[in-house]
């Protein structure tokens, strides 16, 4: 614990973002100075996950003598690679900046794999073409990532179907899935899943070198077999190189995109030399009931208590109230909110009340208000807002049933396990709000037989104010 310590002051004493001392908890010092070649990091919601990334960069450039070109980190999206490399640019180190501009430390997979495989105009030309001439259905994607391998193992598992009518529908939708590729083939295109495929199969059969001594990946409860091959192949170029994945399990809800919390669940199967589990456990975004509350549904419904601890220290509400009119609700929150962040958040886009889409329903509440938004709970992941509205948590709409009625067994969809990305789902919403969260429902109550799939039987009342009095 003494080198811990040590590295606090040194952060306290040499690093600066924005003039700021860059301060670490214990936890987050412990993952910066953490030497394993392959580490696992599970990072609650709001625990500071890219703050201690950016800080084990600095760390290693700083102290460990390590250059910008020996690091490499995987993020999911182009914004979060932006936001790593741009918090870089802000950082000084014995009041001298690190970086002039923001560098190219953080990328996507895409972006790597488009490098590893020339990075010319025409494969980019390639990509675009596809990108718009066709659109992957859920099932090619999925299929993609999880059998890009061994399509002939894909189309044993639909023959060994046992319904037929199950059995047809798959074996229409594996044709179309030949077709797609015989359609770009033709065309000479390839999509960003055979992108993956492609730059990965290039680094295991040449003599390929990298100078990385370092690779992370962020979010990687959105790991996949395909993400797995290309990071595998790439420590096959650095052989000596330590990795560091950071993400949540809690927070793993892109199953339909083809991720499996699989490989994070088993970190140690798949990169088992010199391998530890650390976690950031404490959440500094939220207040103590928002927290608390958020560990108490996940221990109910996925009977999971390895949640966090709550650090901020500003009073939290969660408010609950049954009722068949949203609107005049959610407009006297907005009302009673002044000089707050507010996000409406919703299961989807398409709201029963009025059949309105969200997007139009929040026109209405308070049109040019700069301090509201809105968005689908999926697309809130890493989003904050002081006060968070969840509309329509209604008994056996959220969680929502599977719309292919089992089809999709054959990737491993079965009802628990989808369930349980469900839950996961409705956490990510009910760790959005720093302060105040409100959870409206027409019908929060279900009968004993359907109790499981209605989320308010996983919530304590003893975290929920009626809302009622207060409005």
């Amino acid at each position: 614990m003494s080198e811990v310590k040590n590295l606090q002051r040194w952060f306290k004493t040499n690093v600066k973002d924005k003039d700021v001392p860059y301060g670490l908890d214990k936890n987050q010092a412990r993952i910066v100075f953490d030497s394993h070649k392959n580490t696992l990091v599970t990072a609650r919601a709001g625990s500071g996950k890219t703050r201690t990334i950016v800080a084990k960069i600095v760390y290693l450039l700083a102290h460990e003598n390590i250059k910008p070109e020996e690091i490499i980190v995987f993020a999911f999206n182009k914004k979060a690679c932006t936001e790593i490399n741009e918090r870089l640019t802000s950082i000084t180190y014995k009041d001298q900046p690190l970086f002039s501009k923001p560098p190219c430390i953080a990328t996507t997979f895409h972006a790597f794999a488009y490098l590893i495989l020339g990075g010319t105009k025409a494969l980019k030309n390639r990509l675009i073409a596809e990108e718009e001439s066709e659109s992957c259905s859920q099932f090619i994607t999925r299929a993609e990532q999880k059998f890009f391998k061994d399509y002939n193992a894909l189309l044993s598992k639909i023959k060994n179907q046992k319904n037929p009518e199950t059995r047809k529908i798959l074996l229409k939708e594996f044709k179309n899935l030949e077709k797609y590729h015989q359609n770009l083939a033709t065309k000479n295109q390839i999509n960003f899943n055979q992108l993956i495929a492609l730059a990965s199969e290039k680094l295991t059969k040449s003599n390929h070198k990298t100078p990385y001594k370092y690779i992370f990946v962020d979010e990687y409860q959105d790991f996949s077999l395909l993400f797995l091959t290309l990071t595998k192949a790439l420590r096959k170029t650095c052989k000596h190189a330590h990795l560091l994945a950071v993400g949540d399990d809690w927070q793993a809800i892109n199953r339909f995109a083809g991720s499996d919390v699989e490989y994070f669940k088993n970190f140690k199967k798949y990169f088992p030399e010199d391998c530890i589990n650390l976690r950031i456990p404490t959440n500094y975004r939220s207040g103590k009931r928002i927290v608390k509350n958020a560990n108490y549904f996940m221990s109910r419904s996925l009977k999971d208590f390895a949640g966090c601890k709550a650090k901020n220290k500003t009073k939290s509400t969660i408010f609950y109230q049954k009722s068949e009119n949203y609107f005049e609700i959610v407009q006297k929150i907005v009302n009673n909110c002044q000089n707050k962040s507010i996000k409406i958040l919703s299961r989807n886009n398409d709201l029963r009340f009025r059949h309105l889409s969200l997007e139009n329903f929040v026109k209405k509440i308070e049109p040019g208000n700069n301090m509201l938004s809105f968005s689908t709970i999926h697309r809130s992941k890493g989003l904050e807002a002081d006060v968070v509205i969840l509309l329509e948590i209604d008994a056996e709409k959220f969680p929502s049933k599977d719309k292919t009625g089992g089809l999709y067994e054959i990737f491993g969809d079965t009802s628990e396990i989808l369930f349980a990305d469900e839950a996961r789902l409705f956490y990510v919403a009910l760790t959005r709000a720093k302060e105040k969260l409100y959870i409206l429902s027409k019908n929060p109550k279900s009968t004993k037989e359907k109790q499981k799939y209605n989320f308010f039987s996983y919530l304590s009342p003893d975290f929920l104010t009626p809302l009622d009095p207060l409005l």
